[in-house]
């Protein structure tokens, strides 16, 4: 008897990428448990509703749905959660070994990310590589995580991100919820980018494509993003934009589905608009600072890197936002 699938992942706070990694993950396996690390109802929102890990006392097949997770330590994800501090025992909360679940279960990695494996120390390293070799399948988004793990004797299948599939799978449901005809960007940018100097930058680069601007937040979880920054980049720029403040991400995804072009920091940001044929570029705040957004997009685009701030102020890059005016 296969154990009943588990969708593991961090789709226990809001994160544009990981609650879709849910939604793809159960539209692909016919369902299944939603699990993270806390009990959480992300469905006001468009999530999930996830039961706790440790809640599982019988023999499950936990399959991680994806997302950065080989390289997230427990202090990060207590901070993601907004809880007071680390309560797990691994230092990588988000990985699982077989053996640390009931016995008789069962262990996947589905198109996991872990661009900053190698940074940490071997301890982490180790606890991960081990939980790795217990699985009975392993697969990658990125060439980086692949290689490490390659170092480390572990085989992993290369494959892309699964909301790469987002189109096929949800399509009508997004074009349903498309709400704006007129032309416009769909942007959004991490919170660490809210210094005045990058706003400015951001604000010159925006005014430069010359069209309506859509402000959207692609997570509201700690380290992610916020409006504040967004009321200050709209004083800067010559026409106010529009600040969407919903955090559904259906929402999300028909304002992204539904523009002339997608600007950001967001990874899957990035994927929904290419799902739907929508011009993309990607930010960063300074040169070679987003690690996952560039190890993913050097495997899958070549030559689609990021721009930090001032690269994007030039507007010298190629982007086809005004072709679909």
């Amino acid at each position: 008897m296969i154990p009943p699938p588990v969708l593991f992942g961090a789709f226990d706070r809001h994160n544009l990428g990981d609650i879709l990694l849910g939604h793809v993950a159960a539209a692909e396996t016919g369902g299944g448990t939603f699990a993270g690390l806390a009990t959480r109802d992300l469905t006001p929102c468009g999530g999930q509703r996830v039961a706790s890990l440790d809640a599982f006392t019988t023999p499950l097949t936990l399959i991680h749905v994806g997302g950065e997770l080989l390289d997230c330590d427990a202090a990060q994800a207590a901070c993601m959660l907004d809880e007071a501090g680390p309560r797990w025992r691994r230092q990588a909360p988000y990985v699982v070994a077989r053996h640390d679940l009931p016995p008789g279960s069962e262990v996947e990695f589905r198109a996991v990310g872990g661009v900053e494996l190698g940074e940490r120390d071997e301890a982490f390293r180790n606890e991960v590589f081990a939980a790795l070799r217990e699985a009975r399948g392993v697969s990658v988004r990125d060439r980086t995580t692949l290689a490490l793990l390659a170092a480390a004797g572990i085989d992993a299948a290369l494959v892309p991100d699964p909301v790469t599939r987002i189109a096929g799978l949800f399509g009508t449901r997004i074009l349903t919820g498309v709400r704006r005809r007129d032309p416009y960007l769909a942007v959004q940018f991490a919170a660490e980018c809210g210094d005045d100097a990058t706003l400015a930058a951001f604000a010159r680069g925006l005014d430069r494509l010359g069209l309506p601007v859509a402000l959207f937040r692609a997570g509201a979880a700690p380290w992610h993003d916020a409006l504040e920054p967004y009321h200050r980049l709209a004083m800067r720029t010559e026409r106010p934009p529009q600040i969407v403040e919903s955090l559904d991400v259906w929402d999300i995804c028909a304002l992204i589905a539904g523009s002339s072009g997608y600007v950001g920091t967001s990874l899957h940001g990035r994927l929904v608009a290419e799902a739907f044929g929508v011009p993309a570029v990607s930010l960063e705040r300074e040169p070679g600072s987003a690690g996952k957004l560039r190890a993913y997009l050097a495997t899958w685009s070549p030559g689609a890197a990021p721009l930090d701030p001032e690269a994007f102020a030039d507007g010298s890059f190629d982007f086809a936002a005004k072709a679909r005016q």
